[in-house]
């Protein structure tokens, strides 16, 4: 699980379910960096009725001046940017970058704040499909009254089709991603689950002015004698992670320099800390601007030793990982 401007939301890969918020991520990269296309006009969601392909929503007849591009009306949910006049209420669709809705908007308890495309940073875009969420159809006239309901409430395969335009004066074209939502997600055992996490950090070495992302990969055993194999491999998975955060300190031996200087602690990655589909944390951090957290202690130069922990839920239980070692060099 991640959250989303506090929600708690659930990426593609960590097995959604139609009573979750469902986080569905797109990354633009553009000559090896991410980058913001010109235009993200549009999201639309669809059922996966062809093993991922989007012919039968697109325009396919090569005449038309629509051609690729999607044609169906009968999606499940879409998502625009919008036009706002001066006092920021909406009154059209627009796909410019700059209108793309930023995090902080979002709001997990309005069904109507889920319809938009956030733009999370350069080149990182989301959206949020929302369980009883609502969204405006393309045919709107009245922003107040013209709402349709996401209909993408059953377990099984959706597709999200992005639509976009990279350059000024080229034409949009789409781009096709699946997910599935799951229904296999409720597990009823008869007696309290009993789980052993191990962790191990993937770097040993990161080079100074570097930005990496901090991986600890979690492998999750499950000792409930009960729940059959079937089950015990799908927890096994990573999906029980919550809230998972990291911690970086500075490690020095001189006497004359603070022993432990905190560079983050938890609740300072905790918004930017992700977890992926098998188990593994991850943390960008960028090197470039290593500094204490408290202005009273002694850093000792960039370089050195550090001590990576992460800190995570499973179910009611509250774990640490060990305290990893990491250079700087």
């Amino acid at each position: 699980m991640t959250s989303f401007n506090g929600t708690t939301v659930i990426n593609r890969s960590n097995r959604p379910s139609p009573t979750s918020p469902c986080k569905l991520d797109f990354f633009w990269i553009k000559e090896g960096s991410y980058t913001d296309p010109y235009n993200v006009c549009s999201v639309h969601i669809f059922p996966d009725t062809k093993f991922g392909t989007a012919n039968q929503y697109v325009d396919l007849n090569a005449t038309s001046t629509n051609y690729g591009l999607v044609s169906s009306t009968a999606t499940n949910f879409l998502f625009h940017n919008y036009k706002r006049n001066a006092a920021g209420v909406r009154t059209g669709f627009q796909g410019a970058v700059s209108a793309c809705a930023p995090e902080s908007s979002y709001a997990g308890n309005l069904g109507y704040s889920a319809s938009s495309i956030f733009k999370v940073k350069t080149g990182h875009f989301s959206v949020i499909l929302q369980p009883s969420s609502v969204y405006f159809p393309e045919t709107v006239t009245d922003f107040n009254m013209d709402m349709s309901s996401n209909t993408a409430s059953g377990s099984g395969g959706y597709i999200d089709i992005w639509t976009l335009v990279d350059v000024v004066g080229s034409k949009a074209q789409i781009y096709v991603n699946s997910f599935k939502l799951n229904s296999q997600n409720v597990v009823a055992v008869t007696e309290p689950m009993l789980v052993t996490p191990n962790n191990k950090l993937v770097q040993r070495y990161v080079e100074l002015g570097s930005k990496r992302s901090l991986q600890i990969k979690t492998e999750l055993v499950v000792d409930s004698e009960p729940i059959r194999e079937s089950l015990r491999n799908l927890l096994e998975t990573g999906s029980l992670l919550q809230n998972q955060q990291f911690r970086i300190v500075k490690l020095n031996e001189s006497p004359d320099m603070s022993s432990r200087v905190m560079i983050q602690d938890f609740d300072d990655t905790a918004a930017t800390t992700n977890v992926n589909a098998h188990g593994t944390m991850s943390y960008l951090w960028d090197t470039a601007s290593i500094a204490p957290k408290y202005s009273d202690d002694i850093l000792g130069g960039t370089r050195g030793v550090y001590e990576i922990t992460a800190r995570y839920n499973i179910l009611d239980e509250l774990y640490y990982s060990p305290k990893f070692k990491l250079i700087v060099r």
